[in-house]
């Protein structure tokens, strides 16, 4: 919502004193006593005086300049006199960035005029330039109060990947347009300091007894530590506080000369409890003249924890306390590593843009690529018709070195081939990079492998990990000699009861029919110790719209390939290789707007022992027919 602030000026003769009169001898004026109507409140500016004051004018040789206001300029409205037929006069508006527009001229033969502004125009301040006599007895400004709100319902897709995210918001009344931002942050001024003063307690008494017990000891022969009701770490000599009197206290020695360097200093500990109970939070205090004052109170856990704390200014007879933890009588503490630092920082935050205030427009969602693969800051601002921005949003952190991925229904745009080497392909060397250590990886359709989908049963498979062809469970592996190698191939294990096939989807999004030229690839045979023939296949379905291959039947299968009969003692140490070319006999037209899918299955045995097979280095050709000539269209997603 828009409301206009009434920024009024009176006349120059009611306010021109004493040795200000001299700067007038051009028709300059002032603005004095100027009053802000908001509807809500009233605030008076400062009178004007030559460029001093936040809300004064600025007069030199016949130009004014005005204040520069927080929102836009919507009206001004002048009543002027004293020009001759010789005079001339020029209305300027500044931006924000002070950009100079021309938006009038004043003449002679009038003595007012009223200026209104497109709500394109976004000044803020304007600048009124005469010659040869101006005389401006009044003036008004209208100042846009616009209140645009900050985006709300900050959203990221589901399809993040390491270098690309989709970011959503809803819309706000009001508002012009958005923009984005995209940042990393880093730490700036940080500093480990320097170790002044420090406790491991490497000489305190190990006891194996779980009862408390009072004791002092001296460390390395310096000040001495004094215990009260405290235990002894009984697996290393370190302390343990607290007790069923929840009494527990270590007090450090002196600090002495550690002060006389002078303050801040940072208090370093680390500490956690032995074990899950209630006290949940340790108090650590400076003792001085016998009086413990709180410092900090820390949330503990079983996990050890580094704190750092900034100690208030401290005397040479200080002592720094730790007490027992609070919350829960039984309750044990373990402190470890005491230090004092000086010149310790954790430094600053600072952002690094990637994408620093792009205007996208009306759109509420941005879709961004091609970003460095850590983790990111995103954030948007709306800004109204006068250009006057809100707050960004708070900052959603996406991690873009470990994204959150989900199964993505998708399909290669037959569009993305033309700029590539005459071939769509594939030699799934990406699936090494998640399959180098051993175990299950997450495999997601259309994501692990963009566009590409893998099944069990007509179900989403899951999971895969890699294998060398010796495996003998059901499931999707990477195969290659060895875990380490780059070169892999895609392979299943069906057994009796698990079939499995994976593929991938085309879209024709070119305009004009196409055709499928070619399709090649590679069969490789990988388990050896086989005891029946198996069978790998593709086939081939053209549909209206995109759904997960599972979803459908009555493929066309274009060409098969059996596996060899080993035997059980028969060992390989590469792959057996059957290069496949699968060519429609029957033109295989793909209409635009239409889906092509491809399909290849490891078929189950009814009988006998399977063996690990799998496909690689796969080619797929598009053309169209024109004028007799068959063109070419594939490429590299």
């Amino acid at each position: 919502m828009k409301k206009l602030i009434a920024v009024k000026g009176k006349s120059l003769n009611d306010y021109v004193k004493g040795s200000m009169q001299g700067l007038f001898a051009f028709g300059l004026f002032v603005v004095s006593t100027m009053v802000v109507y908001c509807g809500r409140a009233e605030e008076k500016a400062a009178d004007f005086v030559n460029g001093v004051g936040t809300n004064c004018w600025t007069v030199i040789d016949g130009e004014w300049l005005s204040p520069m206001y927080g929102n836009a300029v919507d009206k001004i409205v002048l009543q002027y006199s004293g020009m001759d037929a010789n005079a001339t006069a020029t209305i300027q508006t500044l931006t924000e960035q002070k950009a100079e527009t021309t938006v009038a001229t004043l003449t002679a033969a009038s003595s007012g005029a009223s200026f209104d502004f497109p709500d394109t125009t976004d000044f803020r301040s304007f600048r009124i330039t005469s010659t040869n006599g101006l005389t401006l007895s009044s003036f008004m400004a209208y100042v846009s109060a616009s209140s645009i709100d900050a985006p709300t319902g900050v959203a990221i897709s589901n399809n993040v990947t390491g270098t690309s995210f989709d970011a959503y918001w809803n819309p706000v009344a009001d508002a012009r347009g958005y923009k984005v931002y995209v940042w990393t942050n880093s730490v700036v001024g940080a500093s480990a300091g320097t170790v002044v003063w420090q406790e491991t307690f490497a000489n305190s008494p190990a006891r194996s007894s779980s009862t408390a017990f009072n004791i002092s000891y001296t460390d390395s022969g310096e000040a001495q530590w004094t215990f009260d009701k405290v235990y002894a770490h009984s697996d290393a000599a370190k302390v343990r506080i607290g007790n069923t009197s929840t009494k527990g206290v270590l007090v450090s020695p002196v600090l002495g000369d550690v002060v006389d360097g002078g303050n801040p200093l940072v208090l370093r500990i680390r500490v956690w409890k032995q074990e899950a109970k209630d006290g949940d939070f340790m108090p650590i205090g400076v003792v001085s003249e016998n009086v413990t004052n709180i410092v900090k109170v820390l949330e503990i856990t079983t996990t050890p924890t580094d704190y750092h704390i900034v100690l208030p200014v401290l005397s040479v007879t200080d002592r720094l306390a730790f007490l027992s933890p609070t919350n829960k009588a039984s309750a044990r503490a373990i402190i470890d590593d005491v230090a004092i630092l000086s010149g310790y920082s954790e430094g600053q935050i600072e952002p690094s843009y990637i994408v620093d205030g792009l205007d996208v427009g009306a759109l509420t969602s941005y879709s961004f690529a091609d970003l460095p693969s850590v983790p990111v800051q995103f954030a948007v601002e709306a800004y109204g018709r006068r250009g006057v921005s809100s707050t960004k949003t708070e900052a959603v952190e996406v991690d873009l070195s470990n994204p959150d991925k989900v199964a993505m229904l998708n399909a290669c745009p037959l569009s993305s081939l033309t700029s590539s080497a005459n071939t769509y392909s594939q030699n799934f060397n990406q699936t090494a990079v998640l399959t180098y250590t051993t175990g299950d990886k997450e495999l997601l359709n259309g994501t692990t492998l963009l566009y590409w989908q893998w099944f069990k049963n007509d179900v989403e498979a899951g999971t895969f990990k890699w294998n060398s062809g010796t495996g003998t469970t059901s499931g999707i592996y990477s195969l290659s000699t060895n875990q380490s190698e780059a070169v892999r191939a895609l392979g299943a294990y069906s057994t009796k009861d698990n079939e499995f096939s994976f593929g991938m989807a085309f879209t024709n999004d070119t305009g004009s029919a196409m055709t499928i030229s070619s399709i090649e690839y590679v069969v490789q045979q990988w388990g050896f110790a086989n005891t029946t023939n198996q069978t790998l296949s593709i086939s081939v379905k053209v549909v209206d719209s995109l759904d997960w291959i599972s979803a459908y039947d009555d493929w066309t299968v274009l060409a098969s390939t059996e596996s060899v009969v080993y035997g059980a003692a028969d060992v390989h140490e590469t792959p057996v290789s059957t290069p496949v070319t699968a060519n429609p006999e029957d033109e295989i037209s793909i209409m635009p707007g239409q889906v092509l899918m491809l399909k290849w299955t490891i078929h189950s045995l009814k009988a006998g022992k399977p063996g690990m097979m799998g496909i690689d280095d796969v080619s797929v050709i598009f053309g169209h027919k024109a004028q007799g000539l068959s063109i070419r269209i594939a490429g590299n997603p």
